[in-house]
Formats: C-alpha cells, sequence, structure tokens
C-alpha cells in the first residue's frame, strides 16, 4: 500500500469516527438544541473546529440533524450561516443511527 493511500484511509477512517462522535455530542441533550460554539468546546482537541465542520456539513446535508439560527429560530445550513449563530439537534434519523437501527457507512457509533 502506498503511503498516499494509507494517509487518505486514515484521514477517511477519523471522518467517519469524528461524525459518530458529533452526532453523540449534539444528542447529549436530546430534545434540546446545543450550540455549535459550546459543542466544539466540548470536543476539543479531541476533533478540531475544521473537523467539527466537516461533520457537521455532511450530518446536516444527509438529514442526521437539523440546523438553526440562534436567534431567529430558523433552519439553516453551514454555508448559510456563521458557525457562532448555529444550534444543532438530532433528528429521527440521526436517532436511529444512534441506536444502530440505520447504519451509514460514513458514520461509526
Amino acid at each position: 500500500m502506498e503511503e498516499r493511500e494509507m494517509t487518505e484511509r486514515i484521514r477517511q477512517k477519523k471522518f467517519f469516527k469524528n461524525n459518530g462522535i458529533v452526532l453523540k455530542g449534539i444528542n447529549l441533550l436530546r430534545t434540546k438544541y446545543v450550540q455549535l460554539s459550546e459543542l466544539r468546546y466540548a470536543l476539543e482537541p479531541t476533533i478540531t473546529e475544521s473537523e467539527l465542520r466537516d461533520s457537521i456539513n455532511y450530518l446536516s446535508e444527509s438529514g442526521y440533524i437539523k440546523l438553526r439560527t440562534i436567534n431567529s429560530k430558523q433552519e439553516t445550513t453551514l454555508a448559510d450561516s456563521d458557525f457562532e449563530n448555529v444550534e444543532a439537534k438530532v433528528s429521527a434519523d440521526g436517532i436511529k443511527i444512534i441506536a444502530c437501527v440505520k447504519t451509514d457507512e460514513c458514520i461509526d457509533v
């Protein structure tokens, strides 16, 4: 196996693991939204901010979490809002992933 290929596999596996950690971290409050900035502090130094953004983006685009702005409570995306002004909550599909009723090859729970 080439060094480049091995490095890519390591990065990919870390992304899958981070997705599971982030999903479970958001689920800690269950029925409440959690501010992404607070989640970032809770997960440091395990997950960097850029890794957190990658996972949040994947989880929201896949429908496993819901994002909204803190002040207006309007649904949003990371592309449309400032990270510091966004909060997240696990969706029904996200709960199925955590409960291992549903699987996603990009999420290690």
